[in-house]
Order: C-alpha cells, then structure tokens, then sequence
C-alpha cells in the first residue's frame, strides 16, 4: 500500500455529517441579518419632504418613478433616532426574522423555512449582542419540499435558542466606519447616493453596479443606528438607483404593503413600506425576510424600552 492509498483509507469508515448538522453549521457561520429598524422620533416637517431626483422621472422610467416618489413620501415621514447614541447606551431592536436554507437531501435537494424572533442590541463603538429563538416549526415552499423532507428521515432544522456577541463595526458596503464617521456622511441625497455607488463598485462581488448599490444601501439603512435627518437622507438617496420597481407586497407577517425593490443578481430584495403611513415594516429577500415589531435607546445590553 502506498502513501497515498493510506490516506484515502484513513478513517474512510466514519461517515459525514447529517442534514441537520450541517444547517447548524452553516448558520452558525453566516454573517449577522440585516438589522432591523424602527423609529421613535417625532415627525419631520412637511418642509423636508422636498427633496427629489429633479428630472430623473424620464431616465428612471415609470416604475422607477413611482418607486422614488414612495421613496419621497418615506423619507418625509420617517423618524430615526432623536439623537446619536452616547457611549453606554445601546440601539434594541426586536424584530422576526423568516430564514431559508438549502439541504441536499437523499431523494434531491429541498428548502426548509423558520420564523425566529430575533432581539438586537448595537452600541456606538460598534459591538452587538443579540438573541434568538424559533416560533413555529419548520415551513417548506411546496409539497415537493416537504416530501424530500420526510425522506431524508425528517431531520431537526430548526436551530436551538442562541445568545451571541460580536464586534462588527459600522460600514458602507465594505469599507468600515467609526460611528462619527457614520455621524458625518453627507445629507445631501445625490452626495449619499455616489457614495453608495462607489462602494458597490469597490465591493467588486460580482453583481450588476445598480444591484449591488441597492443592496449597500437597504444594509446601511437597516443595520445602522441613524438619526432621522440621515435615515431620510438614505430614503432619498435609494430613489435615485436605476431600476428599482414598486408592486403590492406583505412582509414575513403578512401585513399589507408597498414594495420598493431591485430585481437583480442577487434575486428580489426589496424594502416594504407602510402604504399610509409610509413606516418602514420591514425588507424581503427571495422567500425570506424581516419585519419591525420594536425598538428604541436602552442603557443596557440587556435592557429593553
């Protein structure tokens, strides 16, 4: 026996591991979700809902156009936070979030789905604690699903309660930001949106310029804590991006909305607004997506409003 014939048998009697285990593992691995937002500061003055993609209705087309102009409409009404967040105090944020995930099993490929509240808490220095726990049990798209389900020998999808730190910062696609940084970006929405078309061509991910900018932007939007003046700023800079649509959508709990979305590369990612309010409910992504319940300024990492 060679060398080689030696490490092919090596252990070539253990075998690998289950279905279950290796969801856990890949979601143990995944980046943090989108952060969920939600607004508690007044109203803004009908003053601010002015600004506007000024002649760009022709060049975006009809769609683009009554997307940008919900787009408008959100960021007249939006409320962000009152003020930035001082050191010791913490951004929470309680939202559900419906996940996906893909499993080869034994009779084919099949997508499981779960619905898990989820609970969030970001400082200024960037750190974040948050938690989360299942709410129902598993979901499949289609009968065909289900039934792969059942012959791969039904196997436990569904991740166990989790509690979790980490320090990930604050960034604009790629590029990381300290909070004052963050504090300091442009309010003007042409300004905001070159800088999130410049990141998504720095981000090089392979994905068309106008996708990738959208994506950049719903992040910043959903992941950062924002004061109201630059959240709308954000709004206003998403309404410049070619190509984004407006349908009738409902978020993961199926509350009734207008959809703001890019249809690209990177599938159907779309924002969902309050149709008469304009509230932000919450983002879809293909079959997943998140949805707002609460948030506010804490002063613990534990504390809640």
């Amino acid at each position: 026996m060679t060398e080689l014939d030696l490490l092919r048998s090596f252990r070539a009697d253990v075998t690998g591991p289950s279905a279950a285990a290796t969801v856990r593992a890949e979601r143990a691995w995944q980046p943090t979700p989108r952060r969920r937002v939600r607004r508690w500061a007044p109203r803004l003055a009908a003053a601010t809902a002015a600004i506007a993609p000024w002649g760009d209705e022709g060049r975006l087309g009809a769609q683009s156009a009554r997307a940008a102009e919900t787009l408008r409409h959100a960021a007249a009404e939006v409320r962000g936070l009152p003020r930035p967040l001082a050191p010791g105090e913490y951004w929470y944020v309680r939202s559900r979030t419906l996940w996906t995930t893909g499993v080869e099993g034994r009779t084919g490929a099949y997508t499981a789905m779960g619905l898990e509240l989820r609970e969030e808490w970001t400082a200024a220095d960037g750190s974040r604690r948050w938690t989360t726990r299942q709410l129902r049990p598993l979901e499949f798209p289609s009968d065909r699903d289900r039934e792969r389900w059942e012959a791969d020998g039904r196997p436990d999808l569904l991740p166990a309660p989790s509690e979790d730190r980490t320090h990930t910062g604050f960034a604009v696609g790629v590029r990381k930001l300290s909070y004052e940084q963050i504090l300091g970006l442009p309010r003007d929405p042409r300004a905001l949106y070159q800088r999130f078309h410049d990141a998504a061509v720095e981000c090089r991910c392979g994905n068309g310029v106008d996708d990738q900018t959208f994506v950049v932007a719903a992040e910043f939007l959903r992941g950062t804590p924002l004061p109201t003046d630059l959240r709308a700023a954000v709004l206003r800079a998403i309404a410049f991006i070619p190509g984004i649509e407006q349908h009738a959508e409902r978020d993961v709990l199926g509350r009734p909305g207008v959809g703001v979305a890019y249809n690209g590369t990177q599938g159907r990612q779309a924002l969902i607004f309050d149709p008469e309010t304009y509230e932000l409910l919450g983002d879809r992504s293909g079959m997943g997506g998140i949805a707002d319940l609460e948030s506010g300024i804490v002063g613990s990492a534990t504390a809640r409003p």
